[in-house]
């Protein structure tokens, strides 16, 4: 297995971990996706563990994952009656748009990329040391961990950018939750629209601590594994075969990687899913079929962008 085939990184690699939608209706998303060939973990309400030691605090949302082989998809929901930061932070987002509103990338060691990102001006929290409750392989009650750094809103207005540690992976990639039918393999970008692509790119490119490549209307940057694209209104439009995208600064779409491309079109035709060409390698199913997102389907050799 080469390193970038690993589910989560070593030393000072930084891989696409996974992208999240807000959505302001669970069992509507939940449909969406699973007619898209995800399975849909359990919704859980995402808990904060406690720093004196007592019960771990409700965040103010819950979520359902979809998971890949490499990364996954996380749908996100406001918990009523919880009056918590990022309650209201998913409230605001919601009300300008359903959609991809997270992206999140993982490391080795957070609090090591939280002094990192102090020293570069991103003023970020205290880690995050969030809970899940999941039924682990032998079917026992478990909790997944991650540890999360935030930063302020607007420190990244394109969304809440965030870098965590993933603790249990075992528990969270479990063979039975992983998509197969799809063939879908792997989450492999992220499309950013802003109205200022050099500008974004280079601020991201300081989050990360990764170069960028590409000037003008479209900046692209290489994860260890994954990539960013961070393009204007216009040309995301043209990327997405001239689909409808929110508003700059926003996450417009993400680009799944699969087995087979021709086996996943004919998957999402029996599930009376559209799809429209990009290009010869490359097609994408409209924000209308994945709650508010586009999502691009490519091989493992093709690179979307070109």
């Amino acid at each position: 297995m080469t390193r970038s085939d690993a589910q989560t990184p070593s030393g000072r690699e930084v891989y696409l971990d996974h992208v999240g939608w807000f959505v302001d209706d669970m069992d509507q998303a939940s449909r969406a996706f699973e007619r898209l060939g995800f399975v849909l973990t359990p919704f859980v309400v995402s808990r904060n563990a406690d720093p004196a030691g007592g019960p771990p605090k409700p965040s103010g949302t819950g979520n359902r994952c979809a998971m890949l082989r490499r990364g996954y998809l996380e749908l996100i929901a406001g918990i009523e009656g919880v009056d918590t930061s990022l309650g209201r932070q998913h409230r605001e987002a919601v009300a300008r748009y359903v959609g991809l509103h997270v992206v999140a990338f993982t490391v080795a060691d957070a609090e090591t990329a939280q002094a990192r990102l102090a020293t570069e001006g991103f003023a970020p929290g205290e880690p995050a040391r969030l809970r899940r409750p999941i039924k682990a392989p032998d079917g026992s009650d478990a909790l997944a961990k991650f540890t999360v750094i935030r930063v302020p809103p607007d420190k990244m207005p394109e969304g809440r950018i965030q870098v965590l540690t993933q603790e249990t992976p075992d528990l969270i990639w479990q063979p039975q939750l992983i998509a197969r039918d799809s063939g879908l393999e792997m989450l492999g970008s992220a499309l950013l629209c802003v109205d200022d692509p050099s500008e974004a790119a280079a601020r991201y490119g300081r989050f990360v601590g990764r170069p960028t490549a590409g000037s003008g209307d479209c900046v692209t940057m290489a994860l260890d594994r994954g990539r960013l694209i961070f393009a204007t209104p216009k040309r995301c439009g043209t990327l997405l075969a001239g689909s409808a995208v929110p508003d700059p600064p926003s996450i417009a779409a993400i680009g799944l990687l699969t087995k087979e491309l021709d086996a996943t079109r004919h998957f999402l035709a029996s599930r009376a899913v559209g799809v429209v060409q990009v290009s010869e390698d490359v097609f994408c199913i409209c924000p209308a079929d994945a709650m508010g997102a586009g999502i691009v389907f490519h091989q493992p050799g093709a690179v979307w962008p070109v």
